[in-house]
């Protein structure tokens, strides 16, 4: 099994494996989430949790915001005794449930709270868990239980033992302590092997809760051997150099790594731009995209536009300008019902969908058709030895593709037509076949999550595309520019990196020496293979709690240029 923190990168180890090993061997490998894997087991052994943390069934899942945290507290405060609240008074909203509630390991039984922290904690499950209707779940909430019922019933942990033998996790430096507890209860045994792969220098979730002791605590509780990784496949040289700059900022004894990669770029491989306004900013961005690929022979998705925050309003203020220059700007962080569209892209259903669609756009498209082919063979419970089922299920596949091209040569792309194909290939595919196919699917709301974005980004690709190849271009990204924030693009990375908005407004929590920004601006600079450029608008706002930052670049040789 391999945990990882995000859906994207969980499916990029999947893809690695199945690109290297034979089909019997990449369906032993379980790749998920932490939340997705503590999720599951919830759902599945729900009825083996102690009563008192039982939640309903179905229950819903909520995801924490600032004003609902605050409403919360306020209200705890107010119903504790007197002897509490000044205690309850300093808690802060925006690490109350990553820090605290994370941070508690539930008892076998609910007890009365001795503590200011076990009254707020008790209240917040008992108004969660224990509402009217359905129970609503965080997956904070979800973390601590699937850890309860391992603790509770051990024959299921020892099932996990005798399942997972070998188990891989991945950003071990941003497990958070729920997270932590968890993993060691599912598999802390002896005769697991555990592999924990992490960079202290890239731990950016403090604030979502992250163990700041996690390879400490690793190392000692299970006995594990450190082992530094030295070479970086990565980044050019001169990238290399530039990012040691900054990793001795975070830890004076960094290892510098040694460049596997070569340097592909003439000139500077790191650049700031100071740019007046945000207009002329974005027009410079997308000037120099366009030039570059032009020259450089280079396509949209070799590039990306990271920002700390907010990347709905950095892509009001970019696409236009891009717009100008034929390119197109994709906004991967949008929210898409209940998912983002990066999550949507690497899901499962997404991509099976995605093939079987593109084959009916274009009849021959030797990759969709292997993708198909091998989805439906395992929807239909196929054995690939049993030649005749194989060619019974592939002559499905191509009635049903006959009739598909014919719908879409019929219906021009529109949102109707989008919503009515995307019925039709899930009536196909069918969703009961996806749930006994796909462990994933196999309990709680994920099939739905992904049907629900699915079909609602499908439907905003086809408004205005002339074409059904075009539509699905575009539900793809391909040809466009992605854009994201620095926490979205761990695990990934790209050519160039434009890190837009290096500047106080956009960082108002930093300061000087803070160790969490300067690892997040670390994440930026290292998804860089080629090259890495930072703008700052004065428009926006100035640089002086940024001052640091700017130091570091200074100190590596990295030029400033005017817009």
């Amino acid at each position: 099994m391999a945990i990882s923190f995000k859906t994207d990168a969980a499916e990029n180890l999947a893809t690695r494996v199945r690109e290297r090993c034979d089909r019997a061997q990449a369906d032993r490998f379980v790749s998920m989430t932490f939340d997705a894997f503590t999720k599951s087991l919830v759902d599945r052994f729900l009825l083996a949790l102690p009563v008192d943390w039982r939640p309903s069934y179905p229950y819903e899942i909520a995801f924490s915001n600032r004003r609902r945290v605050e409403d919360f507290l306020t209200r705890a405060r107010l119903a504790a005794p007197q002897q509490r609240q000044a205690a309850i008074a300093g808690f802060g909203a925006a690490d109350f449930e990553s820090k605290i509630v994370g941070a508690f390991r539930l008892p076998l039984q609910a007890m009365a709270p001795a503590t200011a922290i076990e009254f707020v904690i008790e209240r917040w499950w008992s108004e969660l868990l224990r509402r009217p209707g359905r129970s609503l779940l965080t997956f904070i909430m979800l973390n601590r239980m699937a850890e309860l019922l391992l603790r509770a019933r051990p024959q299921i942990a020892r099932a996990l033992h005798a399942t997972y033998p070998f188990v891989f996790v991945d950003e071990f430096q941003d497990t958070t302590h729920a997270q932590y507890d968890f993993l060691v209860s599912a598999f802390g045994d002896p005769r697991i092997t555990i592999t924990a792969v992490g960079d202290d220098k890239q731990r950016i979730m403090v604030w979502a809760g992250a163990r700041t002791d996690a390879f400490d605590r690793f190392e000692a509780e299970l006995a594990a051997e450190r082992v530094p990784l030295v070479f970086n496949f990565r980044s050019s040289p001169d990238l290399v150099r530039i990012q040691h700059v900054v990793a001795q900022a975070l830890d004076a004894g960094a290892i510098p790594t040694i460049a596997q990669s070569g340097r592909q770029v003439n000139g500077d491989v790191a650049q700031v731009w100071t740019c007046p306004t945000v207009a002329g900013e974005a027009q410079h961005l997308a000037r120099w995209l366009a030039q570059d690929m032009a020259s450089r022979g280079t396509r949209p998705r070799d590039y990306a536009i990271l920002v700390r925050q907010t990347a709905d309003r950095f892509e009001h203020q970019l696409a236009p300008a891009v717009a100008a220059f034929n390119l197109h700007l994709r906004n991967e962080s949008r929210a898409l019902g209940r998912t983002t569209l990066q999550d949507l892209l690497v899901d499962v259903y997404a991509g099976i969908a995605q093939a079987v669609l593109r084959l009916g756009a274009v009849r021959s498209v030797p990759a969709s058709w292997q993708l198909a082919l091998d989805a439906v063979l395992r929807l239909r419970d196929v054995d690939h030895d049993d030649e005749l089922a194989c060619l019974r299920a592939e002559e499905g596949l191509s009635a049903f593709l006959h009739g598909l091209r014919t719908t879409m040569a019929a219906a021009p792309p529109s949102t109707a037509a989008a919503e009515a194909l995307a019925d039709q290939v899930l009536a196909f595919l069918d969703p009961r076949a996806l749930a006994q196919s796909f462990s994933k699917y196999a309990t709680g709301e994920a099939l739905d999550i992904a049907l629900e974005a699915f079909r609602l980004h499908l439907a905003t690709c086809a408004d205005g595309s002339p074409d059904w190849v075009t539509c699905l271009d575009r539900f793809a990204g391909v040809d466009q520019v992605p854009l994201m924030t620095v926490h979205k693009s761990k695990g990934l990375e790209y050519d160039t990196i434009i890190f837009v908005g290096l500047d106080d407004a956009m960082w108002w929590s930093h300061s000087a020496g803070n160790s969490e920004g300067i690892a997040t601006f670390f994440v930026a600079l290292s998804r860089a293979k080629q090259r890495a450029i930072f703008t700052f608008c004065r428009e926006r706002g100035q640089r002086a709690r940024v001052a640091d930052l700017y130091a570091l670049l200074t100190a590596a040789g990295v030029p400033e240029v005017a817009c």
